[in-house]
């Protein structure tokens, strides 16, 4: 079955004559403005997604169906770092998330992991999120809903430090400065067997969880690992590294 183009559809612009120029747009905002021409998008109603069009000035675009990716990378207002799309990939692997599922969240941040782990547990499972920054807290809300993910998700103002409510859960993923402190509400939360995933940008951090964690008698398969992504010019008779790459990212 073909997917057609909307007037309430999102789509994703791409230059075809430079293809770093990519916008996530609403076709509902009628028209699009960049620096190449204005770009009439109610010709994309009723069309299927690679349809290709032209701005005012003849520069040529792509109408593609978004991804989450680029939804999470085009779409969400940030004040927090965000988990790298090659960190979240391997975190929901990780946890093995599937649909149905009861996931818990602590540092909700700007809400992109949210959205990550909803997706993945989606149409029918929960994610029980926690973030004590009001900021972020009210960021977070938003741009869950933005993402259409607001009835798979509750995100509470709160902190770890008072203990987590609803438990059991199937899987856990733990984003704060200070887990190591936390270990015995994280223990208590969780089902039998179940899987949790750490974040942690340096190496000292590491060492206090996993002293922690050693000291604990209910945790055992400990990883720790980090995932490194480096992309290639696409260009088969100069195929080599960009020349630069996120490397270090954050410890999982």
């Amino acid at each position: 079955m073909k997917s057609i183009i909307r007037n309430d559809s999102k789509i994703l612009l791409i230059d075809l004559s430079d293809t770093k120029n990519r916008y996530l747009v609403d076709v509902s905002g009628k028209t699009f403005s960049t620096k190449y021409g204005e770009i009439d998008l109610t010709t994309l109603i009723n069309r299927e997604y690679g349809t290709i069009l032209k701005s005012h000035l003849g520069r040529r675009y792509a109408a593609l169906r978004p991804t989450i990716y680029d939804n999470i990378m085009l779409g969400i207002k940030r004040k927090t770092q965000i988990i790298y799309p090659k960190d979240a990939g391997y975190i929901v692997l990780w946890l093995g998330l599937q649909n149905g599922m009861r996931v818990f969240e602590c540092g909700a941040g700007s809400g992109a992991m949210t959205t990550i782990l909803a997706n993945a547990i989606s149409p029918d499972g929960e994610i029980v999120a926690y973030e004590r920054d009001e900021r972020f807290f009210k960021l977070s809300q938003k741009n869950v809903a933005k993402m259409n993910f607001s009835k798979n998700v509750k995100i509470f103002h709160k902190d770890i430090e008072e203990d987590i409510d609803d438990a059991p859960f199937d899987a856990a993923f733990i984003d704060v400065r200070e887990p190591h402190l936390y270990i015995d509400q994280i223990w208590r939360a969780l089902d039998g067997g179940a899987p949790v995933v750490f974040v942690l940008p340096t190496t000292n951090q590491i060492q206090q969880l996993l002293t922690q964690m050693e000291n604990h008698s209910g945790f055992t398969d400990i990883n720790v690992a980090e995932t490194m992504l480096r992309f290639y010019k696409p260009v088969a008779e100069r195929l080599r590294p960009r020349d630069r790459m996120v490397a270090h990212t954050v410890y999982l």
